[in-house]
């Protein structure tokens, strides 16, 4: 197995994405792990997610983790979005923008249905657990609710528990890499002006894009 390297929160970047995979220069023994959010925010969610799969052919060892805006697209896909959700996701998470990329395409969302569906909550290693945006304090990572994994922040975040694991994740937006005794944060704000941020595990060697110039 070659390196292990998280990348943070895309949210729609494209610039940001492809900038930082060139370079990190993954080869085919490098296992990438995305920690979700790859849509929304940014103009560019449809390549975004295009560019992500690509990377998943090239790479196989590469693992893809749900998000909570992918889980907002997951639940309009199972005929579960309700209501106030769906709006919530247009109109203050940046669904619009994420449909309106998939139009000037001429496709709809259920293009990459497959994609969607298939991110998982959660990855694991021996030192090592992944996902989107944080586990519950005192509850073993085997019995983490769903819910917790894509939108939690306090108590996890202030808490100086050891988890077992050190946890991997993204979510909450910081002004650079957060890395703690039992957790790593790699949002960094590239939905907005920050960068898009990666780490190799366990050397802690970070990579960061604001894009191509």
């Amino acid at each position: 197995m070659g390196r292990l390297i998280a990348i943070g929160d895309i949210h729609g970047r494209l610039s940001k994405l492809e900038d930082l995979i060139e370079q990190i220069g993954p080869n085919e023994d490098d296992r990438l792990v995305f920690l979700g959010d790859y849509i929304d925010s940014g103009a560019q969610s449809y390549e975004v997610v295009e560019h992500v799969i690509r990377l998943k052919k090239e790479f196989p060892n590469t693992v893809t983790l749900r998000g909570n805006h992918e889980d907002f697209v997951i639940s309009l896909f199972m005929g579960n979005l309700n209501p106030r959700d769906r709006e919530i996701w247009l109109t203050m998470n940046g669904g619009r923008v994420t449909l309106a990329s998939y139009r000037k395409k001429g496709y709809h969302l259920n293009v990459h249905q497959e994609f969607y569906m298939s991110l998982e909550h959660s990855f694991e290693t021996e030192e090592f657990f992944f996902c989107h945006a944080g586990i519950r304090p005192g509850v073993p990572l085997k019995d983490q609710r769903k819910i917790d994994l894509l939108e939690i922040d306090e108590p996890f975040l202030s808490s100086g528990r050891d988890f077992g694991k050190i946890v991997v994740h993204g979510h909450t937006i910081t002004d650079g890499v957060v890395i703690k005794p039992n957790r790593i944060g790699l949002d960094t704000g590239a939905a907005h002006h920050g960068p898009l941020s990666a780490i190799e595990l366990p050397s802690l060697k970070i990579w960061e894009s604001r894009g191509k110039r």
